[in-house]
């Protein structure tokens, strides 16, 4: 049979767009942190405003020139960096990397005492790295691998995130602008492995994270959505969708942590910009926005069987009034 063109184009485009996961997230809050707040210049929000990953304990973040670590309520403990407007910056990126030109870290990952984060040059983001760093006290382990990606795009903003893969050994990376692929990294070297086909193509990806067989990841997309991705299929599905507040909004990192019996937390930033000022480090409006969504855990065997004894019984009386 023969479709008309624009038909067939729309079918076609609706084959390639992600189902929706069938999982029940609740928003349970929203941290905000401000530039200015609480005293001008602690930059508090601006600290956060790449990425962040957890040990299960305690939080870690990113911004372009450096990381911080804080403690389950988000109060700062330490950061290896600082920026003042009347100071100037002190990174925390090691200066032989800052002479190469890799000023920019993006998403971040933990895995066994170590952070490994994404790190790029602004000047094109054709040199894609990532750089460890010790958990304990934010200092740069020395070691740094430089990330390579498919004879299609070998180079070309691959360095926006970085995410660990503990079971598989592995570490994964994807182009920012587009592309239906993931990157497979070697977790020892970071040497390229191979590629991972999704069912759908991903824009904007800006960080992402590991559950089980699946890569969640955020995207600055027109709709700031949240996706998955299944390692083993690349089926891709669409997990929810943010707020969008009056103004200017990014979407950046995100982080997930498992509870008992699959209940998970997860928490992504987004940068909120209310009056439009560019992202102006002087606006004391300016300040990301911290979302904490909830995943329920799954009852166990044992509840199911409460559960549907206790339905039965209540259809069981239901029957037994209606025959009075």
């Amino acid at each position: 049979m023969r479709i008309p063109t624009l038909l067939a184009l729309a079918l076609s485009a609706a084959a390639l767009a992600p189902a929706h996961a069938a999982d029940n997230w609740t928003l349970a809050g929203v941290d905000n942190f401000y530039m200015h707040t609480p005293t001008p210049d602690s930059f508090t929000g601006l600290y956060r405003s790449q990425g962040m990953a957890t040990d299960g304990k305690q939080w870690f973040f990113s911004w372009q020139y450096g990381l911080e670590r804080a403690n389950d309520n988000f109060d700062s403990v330490q950061r290896n960096s600082s920026l003042t407007l009347a100071g100037g910056l002190k990174p925390g990126i090691p200066a032989a990397l800052m002479a190469q030109g890799l000023n920019h870290i993006g998403d971040i990952d933990y895995h066994n005492g170590v952070i490994y984060a994404s790190l790029d040059s602004t000047a094109g983001y054709t040199k894609p790295h990532v750089a460890l760093f010790n958990a304990s006290d934010l200092s740069y382990t020395g070691k740094t691998y430089a990330l390579g990606g498919t004879p299609a795009n070998p180079d070309k903003d691959l360095a926006s995130w970085v995410a660990v893969d503990v079971k598989r050994g592995v570490g994964y990376g994807k182009e920012w602008q587009n592309g239906n692929t993931i990157n497979v990294y070697n977790l020892d070297d970071w040497s390229f492995s191979h590629t991972i086909t999704l069912a759908a193509p991903l824009a904007r990806i800006q960080g992402a994270k590991v559950i089980g067989d699946w890569l969640y990841m955020a995207s600055d997309n027109d709709t700031q959505s949240i996706y998955r991705s299944n390692l083993l299929t690349g089926a891709v599905e669409e997990v929810l969708r943010l707020p969008q507040p009056l103004g200017d909004f990014e979407m950046e990192g995100l982080a997930l942590r498992e509870g008992a019996n699959g209940a998970l937390d997860m928490y992504i930033e987004q940068v909120v910009d209310p009056d439009r000022s560019g992202q102006s480090l002087t606006n004391p409006n300016l300040h990301l926005a911290l979302y904490h969504y909830q995943m329920a855990p799954v009852p166990e065997p044992a509840t199911y069987a409460m559960l549907l004894a206790g339905a039965g019984l209540l259809a069981m009386r239901r029957r037994r009034a209606g025959q009075a």
